[in-house]
């Protein structure tokens, strides 16, 4: 018990027990008297937006109360007072919600998307994964409930695994180096379907490697291994993903390793073979390159024919060119010497006409003056030797001619 001052500061609370045991709460500022009475502050706890604060009661009860907020304990009722952060989820994240209902019981399950700061309620719980994960001391090696989780990742992700121990159907152990990439794409096929999805995608890859492998001897194996990068060579992996609500989007052949000895034996045929293809190689550019000097030669004979053939073409085209020169001036000419005689041919003609007019305006300007044309035409023509007539007695075949000479007859 205390006999004295007592002082609360602003925000501070304090309980107060009596000599009967009774209490009471006093809340600040202020200052007080204690006479026989108990004093005890009680603790402050506050959360910020991103916090809660999870209040256990003595009666069993559990209270959540999300931030920003501010309680005091109050030892009478609470039990204790814990400042918890709220699950924050990206968008790529999902929480799985189990609640259940305080009159029927009945439990209900339903998907928390984010991006969001998730309260859980009182009622609430969140659904814990356990799954096959990535051994740490070696990422191609999966460990039973490796992966310990209640945040569910749903983007595109991806795993390496090693099938080891695959033999093929010459008795050759392998381990067959693969990465998945696989992607979460309905969540409820995968919670109703499966318990740990990546110990289904691992069994299915193994079977579909050891089926692929156990029809193949190992050199054939070596030739068709870059097929195990074909998803059509694994029906098993590709019947089962939609069953649990998964995709593989590809798997990726990463090489395969054989025992020492047997790797041994493939190096030196690897070795060999890669000499005999080297050899090849060689042989193949050596007949190449004799092909092209070959084809070079052919070409070179051709490009000469070619050329042989251009400077006929051009000799002959030059010929003709200067034939047809020659042929063009000598018509030019011969067109010239026909229209210059034609020309010659014109003028006297025009000459010979104009002669005429001149003297047929003559002789009509003679017949204007009462001249005689016919006789003095008939003087200009001189007299004629001999002046024959034709006469034709009518109802007579006979002819008969006369001469301006001594009379003398003849009949035709």
């Amino acid at each position: 018990m205390t006999v004295g001052w007592k002082t609360l500061d602003v925000g501070e609370k304090a309980l107060i027990y009596s000599k009967d045991g009774r209490a009471r709460i006093e809340e600040g500022p202020q200052r007080l008297f204690l006479f026989r009475e108990k004093f005890k502050k009680m603790t402050c706890f506050s959360a910020s937006q991103k916090e809660f604060l999870k209040i256990n009661y003595k009666d069993g009860r559990t209270e959540h109360v999300k931030g920003p907020c501010i309680i005091h304990q109050n030892d009478i009722i609470h039990m204790n007072i814990s400042v918890k952060s709220l699950l924050s989820l990206d968008a790529n994240e999902a929480l799985i919600v189990y609640s259940q209902n305080n009159e029927t019981k009945n439990v209900r399950r339903r998907i928390q998307y984010g991006p969001t700061l998730f309260l859980l309620e009182e009622n609430e719980w969140l659904h814990e994964f356990s799954w096959h994960g990535t051994d740490p001391e070696n990422k191609t090696r999966m460990i039973q409930d490796q992966n310990k989780f209640s945040v569910l990742k749903i983007i595109p992700d991806q795993f390496y695994y090693n099938v080891d121990e695959v033999r093929t159907s010459d008795d050759a152990l392998l381990r067959i180096k693969l990465m998945l990439f696989y992607e979460l794409t309905n969540i409820e096929k995968m919670l109703n379907s499966s318990k740990d999805p990546m110990a289904d995608l691992i069994n299915c890859v193994c079977a579909d490697v050891v089926a692929f492998t156990a029809k193949k001897s190992y050199e054939e194996f070596i030739e068709t291994a870059s097929e195990l990068n074909d998803l059509n060579n694994y029906p098993l992996l590709m019947n089962r993903c939609p069953t649990i609500g998964y995709s593989v989007s590809k798997v990726v052949f990463r090489g395969y390793f054989a025992h020492d000895k047997l790797q041994k034996m493939h190096d030196i045929m690897i070795q060999r073979r890669t000499e005999l293809r080297l050899q090849f190689e060689r042989e193949k550019q050596e007949q190449s390159l004799i092909d092209r000097k070959l084809q070079a030669d052919i070409d070179r004979l051709e490009q000469e024919q070619q050329m042989e053939m251009e400077n006929l073409l051009h000799s002959h085209k030059m010929e003709k060119t200067s034939l047809e020169h020659r042929l063009n001036l000598e018509r030019e000419s011969h067109e010239k010497m026909l229209e210059k005689l034609k020309q010659e041919n014109m003028a006297q003609l025009n000459s010979k006409v104009l002669g005429e007019q001149l003297e047929l305006e003559h002789l009509s300007r003679l017949s204007e003056l009462n001249v005689d044309v016919t006789k003095l035409l008939a003087i200009q023509a001189g007299r004629p030797d001999r002046v024959t007539n034709l006469v034709v007695e009518k109802g007579l075949a006979n002819v008969h001619i006369h001469h301006n000479e001594p009379q003398s007859y003849s009949s035709i």
